[in-house]
């Protein structure tokens, strides 16, 4: 008796309630931020340890809960600062084609007809719709 078997599984873990450890994590290091900006920052300017924090609890929750197609933002932040560090080289290689036109003959042509001397039979059908193509 065969057995489905479930596809597509992407499923972690819940450690803490509804969250993952990733998020948990995420959320974790956001308290401790603003736990440390409190003392250092808000007995003097409260309106910025306020809009510290937001930020830090922003960036928290977008690295935490945001997916842009499918993929976590670490790991597009990840592949994203890989391409752009990494070096590029784009190659571009011309293929040559073989011109048709019985006057005019070229070194192309000639390359193209050794190649296929060498794979056809001399003295046989295919040999002579080759020369009507090529001359």
């Amino acid at each position: 008796m065969p057995f489905q078997v479930p596809q597509f599984i992407d499923h972690d873990p819940k450690i803490l309630g509804p969250f993952t450890l990733k998020q948990s994590l995420y959320i974790g290091i956001a308290l401790g931020i603003s736990f440390f900006l409190y003392f250092s920052l808000a007995q003097t300017n409260f309106f910025l340890y306020v809009l510290v924090c937001g930020l830090v609890f922003g960036a928290a929750i977008a690295l935490a809960f945001i997916k842009i197609e499918g993929l976590a933002i670490p790991l597009v932040i990840k592949n994203f600062i890989n391409f752009n560090l990494n070096t590029k080289m784009y190659r571009w290689e011309r293929k040559e084609t073989p011109v048709f036109l019985p006057t005019k003959k070229s070194n192309k042509i000639e390359v193209k007809e050794e190649k296929t001397k060498l794979k056809i039979k001399k003295g046989g059908r295919i040999d002579q719709l080759n020369k009507k193509i090529y001359y």
